[in-house]
């Protein structure tokens, strides 16, 4: 018995040794880190705190004297972890840490994060949260400047996987004019280097710098399956300037509802939602959707720009505009196509206007920059124009449309009607060649005026129109009919 109170008194003894000598080894780790800090001349900080048990560095008043402007006021990783192969190289996040080391933590947690560039643009971000890190090393030796932050960012972001991010309060400041882009918070998830399982943005708000409400607004934003890997290539490299092709953004859906701000109100517009939904079948196949739904647009009888749009609209019979728009699209790389397979613009009180066509013979030159982002590429591709097809639906267009041209001109619609279908049908297009193709189509234009029903104007050249030949139409003199494979025709 006697022996083992003194093995229990031998082990309390040792536990309340280390706990007492944890607070002095906390402190010793602190002070070194700061001295190192001090020596490596890239961050200044006022203090450090550093919890052992639960692997914890806070900074606080952190400044960095590598990127231009940066300084929170906290900055403090828990859950910290290094990387094997670090250590084994004699790195350690105690000796100090410096921009594009590696990092993995547990959880990051930043209060009072402002970055400000030379040009006068800045960030600020009064809360980000980050958990389950793995922060890769990555070049940071990025010379000061206007554009070292967006480069050092892109570059952070391919290093970087988190399993959970939030943002709160964010404010964006444009150059010159001070204009701001903020939002309420971002919620992020499955964050892999460049590629984001899912977002929600809330009140996203624009505005001028002295303005009394914001210019656009927006109350929420969501996405799944963003993917920025090829911008973030483009924008790390120290070659990039704004302006330059930067890549093409990937997702699988995104949506945005509760549209609002000074640009709506002033016209008397609102927006339902807008919504995105990309799907892929296979490697080769890629299908797309785009939805705007429950725009309506009433101006209100103030201000000059609205009195004029509710007046032109009363001339039309219209109390309000309603319309909707709904897109799809294809790419086929195992045949080599790209297709609008139907993009329509409709309203009930109007009819409906529609568009689909397809891109043949699309090559690996053509899907390169399609992905590169650089559209001047299409070009010198093998890339030609199959086929397209505009259709017009008449369920009241024509009406209101004749009502308004009738109230500006001071005639009757009947007299207006018939004054444009006999200008249609008179029309020569300047430095291109009449011929009796044109003039049928012309006319079959002009009964549809008349009579309205469905016009469908149809393009189908044979052999199908190379990119690189397209410049040919705007030569003088062109035969539109024949090389487009021009044709009309008029339904009921």
């Amino acid at each position: 018995m006697r022996k083992i109170v003194i093995a229990a008194a031998f082990v309390v003894a040792l536990i309340a040794g280390a706990a007492l000598s944890l607070p002095v080894a906390e402190k010793y780790f602190a002070d070194s880190m700061r001295a190192q800090i001090d020596r490596d001349g890239v961050l200044s900080v006022g203090s450090i705190e550093v919890g052992l048990l639960d692997r914890r560095i806070t900074f606080h008043d952190l400044r960095s004297k590598q990127v231009s402007g940066m300084t929170a006021t906290r900055w403090e990783v828990s859950g910290l972890a290094w990387p094997l192969d670090e250590l084994l190289k004699g790195r350690t996040p105690l000796s100090g840490l410096s921009l594009g080391d590696p990092l993995r933590a547990q959880k990051i947690e930043v209060d009072d994060l402002r970055v400000t560039a030379m040009d006068g643009q800045s960030w600020r971000f009064n809360k980000v949260l980050m958990e389950g890190v793995d922060l890769e090393r990555f070049d940071a030796d990025v010379a000061p400047g206007a554009l070292q932050p967006a480069v050092l960012g892109a570059r952070l972001i391919r290093a970087l996987s988190v399993r959970h991010i939030e943002e709160r309060d964010v404010v964006y400041t444009i150059p010159l004019t001070q204009n701001t882009v903020g939002f309420l918070s971002l919620v992020g998830n499955n964050l892999d280097r460049g590629k984001l399982g899912s977002f929600e943005l809330s009140a996203l708000e624009a505005s001028g710098k002295n303005a009394a409400e914001p210019t656009l607004r927006v109350a929420s934003f969501k996405g799944e399956g963003v993917d920025v890997r090829r911008i973030l290539a483009s924008m790390s490299e120290l070659s990039w300037r704004p302006g330059q092709p930067v890549g093409r953004l990937a997702l699988e859906h995104a949506s945005a509802t509760g549209f609002g701000g000074e640009v709506f109100t002033r016209y008397g517009v609102s927006l339902g939602s807008v919504t995105v939904d990309v799907t892929h079948e296979g490697d080769a196949v890629v299908k797309s959707s785009t939805k705007f739904e429950g725009f309506v647009m009433a101006p209100p009888a103030r201000g000059l720009e609205g009195l004029q749009m509710r007046m032109a609209m009363q001339a039309m019979g219209l109390k309000e505009l309603r319309l909707g728009l709904e897109c799809a699209g294809r790419e086929d790389r195992a045949k080599g196509e790209a297709a609008i397979e139907r993009c329509a613009l409709s309203g009930p009180e109007l009819g409906e206007l529609a568009l689909s066509g397809k891109l043949v013979g699309a090559d690996a030159r053509f899907w390169q920059a399609i992905d590169n982002g650089n559209m001047l590429g299409i070009y010198g591709s093998k890339a030609a124009f199959g086929d397209a097809t505009l259709t017009l639906s008449d369920k009241g267009l024509l009406e209101h449309g004749l009502r308004g041209l009738a109230m500006a001109s001071g005639k009757s619609p009947a007299a207006t009607r018939a004054e444009l279908a006999a200008e249609i049908r008179r029309y020569a297009p300047p430095n291109v060649l009449i011929t009796e193709d044109l003039t049928k189509l012309l006319e079959t234009t002009a009964r549809f005026v008349e009579k309205g029903g469905t016009l469908a104007l149809k393009a189908r050249p044979e052999p199908p129109l190379a990119m690189d030949k397209l410049l040919t139409l705007m030569r003088p003199g062109p035969d539109l009919v024949d090389l487009l494979g021009l044709t009309a025709t008029l339904t009921k």
